[in-house]
C-alpha cells in the first residue's frame, strides 16, 4: 500500500538553474524496519520488518537495487550497474521507534531519491550517520544525538560526502533533529567545547538540501562544503559557537532562525550566526543569504555572537538581503575582500548600543591583498563602516554617521540619513530582551535592484529594512 509522504512537490533547488534535483511527491513502495519486532530474515513488510537500518544498507545483503560506486585501480571511481534487490529509486524505508546506533551508507548512486524516514508517529534515534559516494538520498524525521566520546563520524554526528570515497550529490535532510544531549542542565562552561562533537551535520555533497531541521546543544551546528547547496527554514538555538558555516559556491541560505548563543569564555573560536570562508586558494561564487533572523539577547558580558560574516578567503557575487540581525557585538554583517557584493534591505541593530555598535562592514581582505567591492542599499543599521573598499551607498538609515576610513572609496547615491532607530520599530528594548523590528512607519528607500519581497515573503514597495511596512 502506498502512502503520500510529501504533500507537495518540492521546487528545484534554485542555486544552479536546472542542475539540482529535489525530492518530488512520493510514489514508490514503503519498506519497514523495526528494532523490536524485526529480523534479518524479514522481507521489509509490515508483518516481517527488517531489524536494523545498518543491515538494510549493508552491500553484502543486496537489498538496495542501485548502481554502485567503486574505486578503480587508477584511483578514480566508476559506477557499476545495479544488481537485483527489492529497494529501488523512488522507494522509502520507514523506521519504527528504537535506537539505530551508527549507520553507514556508502556507494549507492540512485537515479532518483530513496527516502529514509521516521514511520508515522515514531521517533527513531541514531548516534551517527556517515554517507559517502552516494547520490539521491533523503533523510527525514530522524533524531541524531551523540557526544564527542561516542561513536560515529569523528568530527560530526552526521557526515554526508567524503571525497576519499568518491563524489556525493543530492543528499537531503528534512525535519530532523541534531543535538548532543536533550538536557544541558548539568553542563559547565567548558562542556560547550568538550562534550559535543565539532559539528551536528557536515555536508560535502553537491546539491545538498537542508530544510526544516532543528539544531541545538551543539558546539557548531552545520557546515556546508558542497556546491549548489540549499539551507532553508532551519532552527538553530543553544549552541556554543557557530550556527552555520559554508565554503562552497552556488549556496543559498534563507529563512533560517538563529538564537540563544551559549558561547562561553572557554571557547577560543569566535561565534557566528552565518560564516563563510575559503581555503587553499579557492574562489567561491554566487552566494545568497536571504531572510534569516539572527538574534542574540544573552545578557552575559562574556557572551557574544556575530551575525553574517566572511573574514577569510576569496568570494565573488555575494548577496546579503532581507536579514534581521540583532546582536551584541560589532560584526552584524561583515564582508572582507568580497568582490561584487550586494548588501540590500537588511536590518542590523545593536543590542548593546554605545558599547558594541553592531555594524555593516565592507572591508578589504584579511591579508590586505583584495579590496572589497559592494553596493550597500536600503539598510537600517546601527552603523555602516567602509575600510579599504569601493562601495556605492544609497538610501540607508543609520543611528551613527557612516564611517569611511583607510582609503575607502565611496559613491554616494543619495538618500542616506542619520536618525535614532528605535522610533521606527514596534518594540526596541534590548536591555529587557524585548525586540520587534517590524516597522511602525515606512523608511524611504530605492526600488532599483532590490528584493521583490521582504523577509516574510510580502511584496515590497520602495523602502528600507528587512520588513516591508
Amino acid at each position: 500500500m502506498k502512502r503520500i509522504l510529501f504533500g507537495l512537490a518540492l521546487a528545484l533547488l534554485p542555486n544552479i538553474a536546472g542542475a539540482c534535483d529535489a525530492p518530488k511527491d512520493f510514489s514508490g513502495r514503503i519498506f519497514h524496519v523495526d528494532p523490536a519486532r524485526g529480523s534479518p530474515e524479514g522481507d521489509g513488510s509490515v508483518q516481517k520488518p527488517w531489524r536494523s537500518l545498518a543491515e538494510v544498507l549493508d552491500p553484502g545483503r543486496g537489498l538496495i537495487a542501485a548502481p554502485r560506486l567503486r574505486r578503480q585501480p587508477d584511483g578514480g571511481f566508476a559506477t557499476e550497474p545495479a544488481q537485483g534487490g527489492p529497494i529501488r529509486a523512488g522507494d522509502a524505508i520507514e523506521l519504527a521507534d528504537g535506537d539505530y546506533g551508527d549507520v553507514t551508507l556508502i556507494g549507492y548512486v540512485n537515479p532518483d531519491f530513496i527516502t529514509i524516514a521516521a514511520a508515522p508517529g515514531a521517533k527513531p534515534v541514531a548516534h551517527g550517520l556517515f554517507i559517502a559516494g552516494a547520490s539521491h538520498w533523503l533523510v527525514r524525521g530522524l533524531t541524531f544525538s551523540a557526544a564527542s566520546g561516542e561513536s560515529g563520524p569523528a568530527g560530526a554526528i552526521v557526515e554526508a560526502g567524503s571525497p576519499a570515497l568518491g563524489p556525493s550529490d543530492h543528499i537531503a535532510f528534512i525535519q530532523n533533529r541534531f543535538f548532543t544531549s536533550p538536557s544541558v542542565a548539568d553542563w559547565r562552561e567548558e562542556d560547550w567545547v568538550n562534550r559535543p562533537k565539532m559539528y551536528g551535520l557536515v555536508s560535502r555533497a553537491g546539491c545538498a538540501l537542508v530544510r526544516g531541521n532543528e539544531f541545538y546543544h551543539l558546539r557548531n551546528a552545520l557546515d556546508i562544503g558542497g556546491d549548489g547547496s540549499l539551507v532553508e527554514d532551519n532552527v538553530f538555538h543553544d549552541f556554543g559557537n557557530d550556527a552555520m558555516d559554508f565554503h562552497a559556491s552556488d549556496v543559498t541560505i534563507r529563512r533560517n532562525h538563529v538564537t540563544a548563543s551559549r558561547h562561553p569564555p572557554a571557547e577560543k573560536l569566535h561565534p557566528d550566526g552565518i560564516q563563510g570562508w575559503a581555503l587553499d586558494g579557492a574562489v567561491h561564487r554566487d552566494i545568497l543569504i536571504d531572510g534569516n533572523i539572527i538574534a542574540n539577547l544573552n545578557p552575559s558580558e562574556d557572551n557574544y555572537m556575530q551575525g553574517v560574516s566572511i573574514f577569510t578567503g576569496r568570494f565573488e557575487n555575494v548577496t546579503v538581503q532581507n536579514n534581521v540581525v540583532a546582536t551584541n557585538t560589532w560584526h552584524g554583517v561583515s564582508l572582507y575582500g568580497v568582490k561584487a557584493a550586494k548588501v540590500l534591505n537588511n536590518t542590523v541593530v545593536a543590542t548593546r548600543p554605545g558599547q558594541r555598535d553592531s555594524w555593516i562592514l565592507i572591508h578589504d581582505s584579511a591579508d590586505h591583498s583584495t579590496r572589497g567591492e559592494a553596493l550597500v542599499r536600503n539598510n537600517i543599521a546601527t552603523a555602516i563602516v567602509i575600510e579599504n573598499a569601493d562601495v556605492t551607498l544609497d538610501h540607508n538609515l543609520t543611528a551613527l554617521p557612516i564611517r569611511a576610513q583607510k582609503q575607502a572609496q565611496i559613491v554616494d547615491g543619495g538618500g542616506n540619513r542619520v536618525a535614532p532607530l528605535s522610533p521606527f520599530f514596534r518594540v526596541f528594548s534590548p536591555q529587557t530582551g524585548a525586540l520587534d523590528l517590524h516597522l511602525t512607519t515606512a523608511v524611504a528607500g530605492s526600488a532599483e535592484g532590490v528584493p521583490e519581497t521582504d523577509a516574510e515573503g510580502r511584496k515590497r514597495a520602495a523602502g528600507a529594512g528587512a520588513y516591508a511596512q
